[in-house]
C-alpha cells in the first residue's frame, strides 16, 4: 500500500493555525508568512487553505490557493510539507487538491518557487511550465521561477 493512502486533505481548523505556522517557520525562516497572516487567511480563503493529516490527524503539510482579481486565475501561494513527510506524496496530494477545486473559471494557476528547491520538479511533473525567472523576487538573492498551469475549461 501508498503511504500517501493514509493522507487525508481537508480545510483547515482554527485550532491548527499555529502549527501551521510552526511547520512555515521550520521549512522557510526569515522568509516564511508572519503568525497572523494565516489567521486572515483563514478568513479571506478558507476554502484554499487546506492541511494534509496521516491518520492519528497529525500534521504533514498545508497548502495556500488563492483567487486573484482575475476571474480566471489562481495563485498558489504555499505548498509546506513536514520534513519527516517528504518524499511521501504528501506535496502532490495537496497540489491535486487545490487544482480540482478552484472554481471551473480559473484556467490557469501561478507560483512562484525558488530556482534549486526540489518541489520545483514536482510541479513541472503536474503540468506547471517554467515561464519566467525574476531575480530578487523576494529581496536580494531571492530568485523565484514563475510557473504556469493553463487548464482548459
Amino acid at each position: 500500500m501508498n503511504s500517501s493512502d493514509f493522507i487525508t486533505v481537508r480545510p483547515i481548523n482554527k485550532g491548527e493555525l499555529l502549527a501551521v505556522y510552526q511547520l512555515e517557520q521550520q521549512l522557510f525562516g526569515a522568509h516564511s508568512y508572519p503568525d497572523f497572516f494565516f489567521r486572515q487567511c483563514y478568513d479571506c480563503w478558507p476554502s484554499g487553505l487546506k492541511v494534509a493529516v496521516d491518520r492519528q490527524d497529525s500534521l504533514l503539510g498545508y497548502i495556500l490557493i488563492a483567487q486573484s482579481e482575475q476571474a480566471d486565475c489562481a495563485w498558489l501561494l504555499s505548498v509546506a510539507v513536514a520534513r519527516s513527510a517528504q518524499g511521501n506524496g504528501v506535496g502532490k496530494r495537496l497540489i491535486l487538491d487545490a487544482m480540482a477545486t478552484v472554481p471551473v473559471s480559473v484556467t490557469s494557476i501561478k507560483l512562484t518557487v525558488a530556482p534549486t528547491n526540489p518541489a520545483r520538479y514536482l510541479y513541472l511533473a503536474l503540468g506547471f511550465v517554467e515561464v519566467n525567472l525574476e531575480k530578487d523576487y523576494f529581496g536580494a538573492g531571492e530568485d523565484r521561477l514563475l510557473m504556469v498551469l493553463n487548464r482548459s475549461i
